[in-house]
């Protein structure tokens, strides 16, 4: 038999699924936690019932018949749940996890130390490790598993494997009061990342308050650990790059979405944290390049205040961004993006950090798309030439490196190199030609594919498409020609489709053959 790591189903010995309630799950996380003990109907009551809700004994006792009936449970002769008359409810399993179980572990909770130290409130500690191992798997990808090794104590070879994190929990006395010190550290043997200390309370209340400290425990550790991975791989791959691959996604998940809960979790604890507000300007522009053509074809961007934010959080940050080249270089492409007369100050800093930058790659590529901003094509080229050499194969530095070479060339009318930047974009990631082929396709004479792509969209796609290429890049190039050059293939594939009205017109304002046509309806 078989449950689900969070409890919310188990498949029975011939095969038959059951489904738990949240309640259920609830019960079975703090019976998992607590194999052998004698719970009393109180502390389970205390356990399980949410903020507000009623309690009444007689209630845990309606629904352990409900978790016995679907476990297939007796109650005069039990294999999980055993009743002491006059006590509570024993969990007969004995919940030691495998050693391959540990091994493959995201979040391991390792044997708490000091919970003896508790005397009566021995439960309340307890009962923190099941709060937090059911907190831990609604922030974790659905495949991965929280494993508490509470009975791994003797083998320390087998703790030491977890291979994300490893959380380790003490209790201890202060005063009149009792406390605990959660830890939370990269595993295996890695360093701590992240402390928390607070009060270990009594009564109803006591688990009320750990119920909410847990919830919150592990949303901060979570934001905490990805912090962490962000700025270990910010030496390989540009901030936001560093930001995406420390989301550690499932497959059908939005980064951004997981990085805007983490900064939300860290800011809310550190509003006045430099390196967060970098971190949050980066996110804000990030937001654009991901995201952003959706926003524009529903018309839910908001460019000018993510353009306030960022400019606010760049200026507030700059002085600690300027002890950190790898942080100063994206500094100053934010700054160049929000195009509010930092252009000259955007390029000075961004030189002054490249200097210095032990994160070299990353500063060729950012640094070299700004050479192409400003017009400075042969620079532009050799610099991020240099960032494609230094990328790994099929990577998403690779892959970023590139799509900014196809600007600078789209840009600058050279074709023919456009053309050889293309074919090695695709052959590293295939997908990029269903996006790439309308952008960058011969504006003159576009390829089937990119023909064919334009008849599926919508006036309104169409239009959104056209809003954010002329946003997120042809904008921001300085020379009117180079501006011309990056909008000529959409706009050719979608004004032979729709007609010239389909242009909005901060595209327009670039083209001059359009300006006047729309000044004039």
């Amino acid at each position: 038999m078989t449950f689900e790591p969070d409890f919310s189903a188990a498949r029975l010995e011939d095969g038959t699924e059951v489904k738990f309630t949240r309640m259920e799950k609830r019960a079975l996380a703090v019976f998992s936690n607590s194999a052998g003990r004698v719970l009393s109907r109180n502390f389970l009551l205390d356990a399980i019932s949410e903020s507000g809700s009623e309690k009444n004994d007689r209630n845990i006792d309606f629904l352990i018949n409900r978790i016995r009936a679907k476990l297939r449970d007796s109650a005069r002769n039990p294999r999980f749940i055993e009743t002491r008359y006059g006590e509570g409810y024993v969990w007969l399993f004995s919940g030691i996890p495998a050693p391959d179980e540990v091994e493959a572990a995201f979040i391991l909770i390792e044997p708490m130390k000091g919970l003896a130290t508790l005397g009566e409130l021995e439960e309340n500690g307890r009962a923190l490790v099941s709060f937090l191992q059911a907190d831990f798997r609604s922030q974790i990808p659905p495949d991965e598993t929280v494993v508490v090794a509470q009975n791994l104590a003797d083998d320390p070879a087998i703790i030491a494997s977890g291979r994300k994190i490893d959380i380790q929990i003490s209790f201890f006395q202060h005063g009149t009061g009792f406390e605990s010190v959660v830890s939370a550290r990269r595993a295996p043997g890695g360093h701590i990342f992240m402390v928390k200390r607070f009060a270990i309370e009594a009564g109803p209340k006591g688990y009320q308050n750990l119920s909410v400290q847990s919830r919150d425990l592990a949303r901060l550790i979570m934001a905490n650990y990805w912090k962490d991975l962000t700025r270990k791989s910010i030496g390989e791959a540009p901030l936001p790059i560093a930001m995406h691959h420390a989301a550690e996604l499932p497959t059908d998940s939005n980064s951004w979405e997981i990085a805007n809960r983490r900064l939300t979790d860290l800011r809310r604890e550190q509003p006045d944290d430099p390196e967060l507000k970098m971190m949050w300007a980066t996110h804000l522009h990030t937001k654009y390049v991901l995201n952003g053509y959706d926003l524009f074809t529903e018309g839910t961007d908001t460019c000018s205040e993510d353009e306030a934010e960022i400019e606010r959080c760049v200026l507030d940050a700059l002085d600690f961004a300027q002890t950190r080249p790898e942080l100063a270089v994206m500094a100053a492409k934010l700054l160049y993006f929000v195009d509010q007369g930092y252009r000259d100050l955007a390029l000075e800093l961004a030189t002054q950090a490249h200097r210095s930058n032990t994160a070299i790659a990353s500063s060729l590529a950012i640094v070299g798309q700004l050479y192409s901003f400003i017009g400075d094509m042969d620079v532009a080229e050799n610099y991020l030439l240099q960032a494609e050499q230094l990328s790994t194969p099929k990577s998403d530095f690779q892959i970023y490196v590139l799509t900014l070479l196809c600007q600078a060339y789209k840009a600058s009318g050279d074709h023919a190199k456009l053309a050889t930047t293309l074919k090695r974009l695709y052959k590293a990631r295939p997908a990029t030609m269903l996006i790439f082929e309308p952008l960058f396709s011969d504006p003159i004479s576009p390829s089937l594919r990119a023909k064919a792509m334009a008849l599926l969209f919508s006036r309104k796609r169409a239009r959104g498409l056209l809003r954010f290429v002329t946003y997120l890049s042809a904008r921001l190039f300085e020379d009117p020609e180079h501006r011309q050059n990056s909008l000529l293939t959409p706009v050719n594939l979608l004004v032979r489709r729709f007609g010239p009205e389909i242009v909005p017109q901060e595209t327009a304002l670039h083209l001059p053959q359009l300006a006047g046509s729309n000044r004039q309806k």
